[in-house]
């Protein structure tokens, strides 16, 4: 059994996670995970990551305790569960959670129109708040259950109003099932299940979105760093909604679905920065870093873009500048003006900018 790392000083860098490989990732708590993505963001100013991680020690506990004692019973349920231990272990699980700590679903995001933010996303607020999401119940059962050493992981399908819906799979010693915990009690439905109904879903859809697959670790933290791209771009923080996505596709390049979300935001960012460009604006050169900001399973296209947009972003909004881009907007600048930038980027991301006047 894999022993994880639930406090690693409390909560790793998100950054340095997105740089680990699956097998090195999956040594850590996808709770602590999850959190660390979660701090910082706009709405999650309650987080106490020491309580939550504190309360999945203890949840886990109890979960183990109730366990055991259900396992002497196994024998008499068994048909029940089609004598699949692993099936029995999967249901005390989630019904001990529920029925012990009070692990539930949040009655206030049950409307289809509830309005959802980090809360409703992240862990925390399943343990500290008033309950979860099928965000992020999943991600409670997965953490208590490895902790427990069962072989759960997370998969998704079109959910309510073609939202995502997260369930949990137990995937591993020659046994493959779902489980899922968002409602009362658990139940083990077949993967049809959830291409029906308000599930429903045609293959195409599917596989763009990456639903139903019993997705690794790594794309683990893309699934909460696009959550994450989501709540900055709401809260209008262009450049961090940009990061986050971009992190996003380098951990699953395949996932085409958020590909196209990357493009859409970068043309989101270009024509903002288009509205402020003054007539006469300077070419911009940009000089990379020394390394790539971000890993090489990044497009670097999608690199380049970004730094252009930064390199431009940047001098828009430079204090010394732009009061000359402003002179320039009012047609009021008179003289030489800039006809020439640079900008130089650093391996941590900031940047050292120069303007040149027409001579």
């Amino acid at each position: 059994m894999t022993t994880l790392v639930t406090k690693p000083d409390l909560l790793p860098r998100w950054r340095d996670l997105a740089r680990l490989s699956d097998e090195e990732l999956g040594r850590y708590d996808i709770a602590a995970v999850n959190l660390a993505v979660a701090a910082g963001l706009p709405g999650a100013g309650a987080m106490d990551p020491a309580y939550c991680l504190e309360s999945l020690d203890q949840w886990t506990a109890y979960a183990r305790v109730v366990t055991a004692d259900c396992l002497t019973r196994f024998p008499a349920f068994a048909e029940r569960y089609g004598h699949s231990e692993a099936r029995f272990r999967a249901s005390v699980l989630v019904n001990a959670l529920q029925q012990g700590p009070g692990l539930r679903y949040n009655p206030a995001k049950i409307p289809f129109d509830a309005p959802f933010d980090a809360t409703d996303y992240f862990v925390y607020g399943a343990i500290q708040g008033p309950g979860g999401t099928c965000s992020s119940m999943p991600v409670v059962y997965a953490s208590v259950g490895r902790r427990l050493g069962y072989p759960i992981g997370i998969a998704s399908c079109r959910g309510r109003s073609g939202l995502g819906h997260r369930f949990n799979r137990w995937d591993g010693g020659g046994e493959r099932f779902n489980v899922d915990g968002t409602g009362d009690g658990c139940s083990i439905p077949p993967d049809d299940y959830y291409r029906t109904r308000e599930y429903a879903m045609t293959p195409e859809d599917e596989a763009f979105h990456g639903h139903m697959l019993s997705i690794t670790p790594r794309q683990e933290l893309a699934e909460f760093l696009a959550v994450a791209s989501d709540l900055w771009g709401e809260a209008r923080e262009v450049r961090r909604c940009i990061d986050a996505i971009a992190w996003a596709v380098s951990l699953d390049p395949g996932n085409r679905q958020r590909t196209t979300c990357l493009e859409h935001r970068l043309g989101v960012w270009r024509r903002l920065l288009d509205g402020l460009t003054p007539p006469g604006f300077p070419r911009v050169a940009v000089r990379p870093p020394a390394r790539r900001l971000y890993p090489d399973t990044l497009p670097l296209g999608y690199e380049e873009t970004i730094l252009a947009l930064m390199a431009a972003d940047n001098l828009l909004l430079d204090p010394e500048w732009g009061r000359v881009w402003e002179r320039m907007r009012r047609g009021g600048w008179r003289g030489r003006g800039p006809n020439r930038a640079e900008v130089a980027f650093r391996p941590d991301g900031s940047s050292a900018a120069a303007v040149w006047l027409a001579a």
